[in-house]
């Protein structure tokens, strides 16, 4: 018997353009909102493939005194394109299904003969011109380059970087053979979705590692490289050396999140673990993510194109997201971890999952693809780390685990999200609650015996309440919170400012959520009191939505007007790639090409 009334909707997403107002359901939409906030949706393609491998589809909400507008458009970079055109053509033709992309077992939607599909859809950044100030925004993921578009129409303009500024997955050094390029029009850069910005310099931080493959020993050559982008011109590309080995950084994991200090950026190898034998091969076991971060403190004033030497420090309970204080006073470095304790988000829920503590029930099917529920207590982490020596100021220092707050997940905070203010005052984060539906027997056994393991697996409840709450980094605690009720499933937050606001406890959250009937609807909070209830809530029939990831928001919008621009023809030419059909070039002279010009 299920514990909660399952929403009937979660995986379906409505990826038709939308541009229209919301109906304020209940309660009064605050007349003194200010700004535009943005969400990027990954778009589920059924079965059990993960919600996670979807092109993604981008949300722009805007707060115009008592209403609020949103609009909506499919985010289509040109792999996409190229998926979609190819999808259309005739599957009779079996020379022509060759060409087609297809889910990897995995988070992967590739193709082996084109290359892995950039979705860009996982987070964005936001960023001022450096020729005229106004604000600009891309598209991220963990696996290819961000892509900028235009705020006003959602439309997709220019990968951020060339092919040529990205390192990609390549195999080097096969003894008797050499190096071996993949032939891909598409290729795999690896990065980070959380970008970093500095608002007071006008840089922008990327991280470009070429991950450790444990079956690929010799042939890929881990690397890691730091971009800095000034919004306007080529990448000034550092590699980053480990200070501990003398040699370039190895990420066995991921790089999900970046962070950047006055003097510092904070790169950490993050509780994501991207396994890519399973994006070929979906049958290969899981493997358990490390319970430790390793954490290396790149010092900015190294970051001129060529090597950075990087202090290597390892915090125990491992996390996805973290945020560090901008200042960085006598090189002492604040950090404020959201631990994951055992939570592993890359994988998701299969047909064949049973149910924990079950050993013949499955997960319901409304959940194939999704991440799985959480199968331990999670907590914040405060850690103040000398970033030249590694020494861990023990007084200043700790962890908190929650035993109310169970999938403690997405946090927002006031300002540009990928900013670091100068200290942290507030966290909201939304917590998703423990849903047995959703906990998968195999994954509760390949983390039983976590090192810091809080609730013991026998102990683990039915059901625990979903919802939104107030962290305060300084004091360690838990200010505020509000429960959701039963059966709604909430998602990505963001702080929306109150015009001419002076603590930003006056200002509001508001977050994405489907409720038990299986709708889409945007709730607002007042920040400061959250225990009070929603202040609104919001819906369109028309507005459906799937598994939100990220958000951010920015203070005004205006038509791109930069002369940044990646010439697609020249940096992806298919000119190159003669090996491929007529039919593949004409996709990308007829369709592609002039999505971009």
């Amino acid at each position: 018997m299920n514990s909660v009334a399952l929403p009937n909707k979660t995986r379906y997403q409505n990826t038709t353009s939308v541009d229209l107002d919301l109906n304020t359901i209940e309660g009064t939409v605050p007349g003194d909102m200010m700004g535009h906030a943005f969400w990027i949706v990954p778009t589920p393609q059924g079965g059990d493939t993960p919600w996670f491998n979807g092109r993604g589809q981008l949300y722009r909400l805007d707060f115009n005194s008592d209403r609020v507008h949103i609009k909506s458009a499919p985010f289509e970079t040109p792999s996409v394109i190229c998926d979609r055109k190819i999808q259309e053509k005739s599957q009779w033709q079996l020379w022509r299904r060759l060409y087609r992309f297809r889910n990897r077992g995995g988070l992967a939607r590739m193709n082996l003969l084109l290359g892995v599909q950039n979705q860009c859809n996982t987070a964005l950044q936001a960023f001022r011109d450096p020729e005229n100030g106004s604000w600009r925004m891309m598209a991220t993921i963990d696996s290819g380059r961000p892509f900028e578009f235009d705020m006003t129409t959602l439309s997709p303009v220019t990968p951020v970087g060339s092919n040529s500024e990205w390192k990609a997955m390549e195999i080097d050094g096969i003894p008797g053979v050499g190096d071996i390029k993949f032939p891909w029009i598409f290729p795999m850069h690896m990065s980070g979705a959380h970008t970093a910005y500095d608002e007071n310099t006008g840089e922008i931080f990327l991280i470009n590692p070429v991950f450790e493959m444990p079956l690929a020993a010799g042939l890929i050559e881990p690397d890691t490289h730091l971009h800095v982008w000034d919004g306007a011109g080529k990448f000034t590309t550092t590699r980053i050396i480990d200070d501990s080995t003398g040699k370039p950084v190895v990420i066995k994991q991921s790089t999900h999140q970046i962070a950047v200090t006055r003097n510092y950026v904070v790169i950490i190898d993050t509780a994501f673990l991207i396994e890519y034998m399973r994006m070929v091969f979906s049958g290969v076991r899981a493997e358990p993510q490390s319970a430790y971060n390793q954490i290396w403190f790149v010092p900015r004033s190294q970051l001129d194109g060529g090597a950075a030497v990087a202090k290597h420090v390892e915090i125990p309970r491992e996390c996805v997201h973290f945020f560090a204080n901008y200042e960085d006073n006598e090189d002492w470095v604040t950090l404020h971890l959201v631990h994951a304790s055992g939570h592993d988000v890359s994988e998701s829920l299969q047909r064949w999952d049973v149910r924990w503590p079950t050993r013949l029930e499955f997960v319901p099917p409304e959940f194939y693809g999704s991440p799985p529920g959480v199968y331990d207590q999670q907590g914040f982490g405060k850690y103040v780390v000398n970033a030249q020596t590694g020494e861990i100021n023990s007084d200043e220092s700790g962890y908190k685990f929650f035993e109310k707050f169970w999938g403690v997940a997405l946090p927002t905070y006031s300002g540009i999200q990928g900013t670091s203010p100068g200290q942290f005052e507030n966290i909201w984060v939304n917590f998703y609650g423990y849903m047995s539906e959703m906990v998968p027997r195999r994954l509760v056994e390949l983390y039983a015996n976590h090192p810091f393991r809080n609730v013991p697996v026998d102990d683990l409840p039915s059901w625990k309440e979903a919802g939104i709450l107030r962290w305060s980094p300084t004091d360690m605690e838990v200010k505020d919170f509000w429960a959701v009720p039963r059966g709604t499933s909430f998602t990505t937050p963001i702080y929306v400012p109150k015009q001419g606001q002076s603590n930003e406890l006056e200002g509001y959250v508001v977050a994405m959520l489907t409720v038990p009937s299986g709708q889409s609807e945007f709730w607002i909070w007042q920040a400061g009191n959250l225990a009070a209830g929603p202040i609104a809530k919001l819906r369109h029939p028309d507005v459906q939505c799937g598994f939100p990831l990220h958000s951010a928001w920015v203070p005004e919008i205006a038509p791109r007007s930069s002369s940044y621009k990646v010439d697609l023809r020249s940096d992806t030419d298919i000119n190159k790639h003669q090996h491929l059909p007529g039919w593949i070039r004409d996709i990308f002279e007829k369709d592609i090409y002039p999505a971009f010009d």
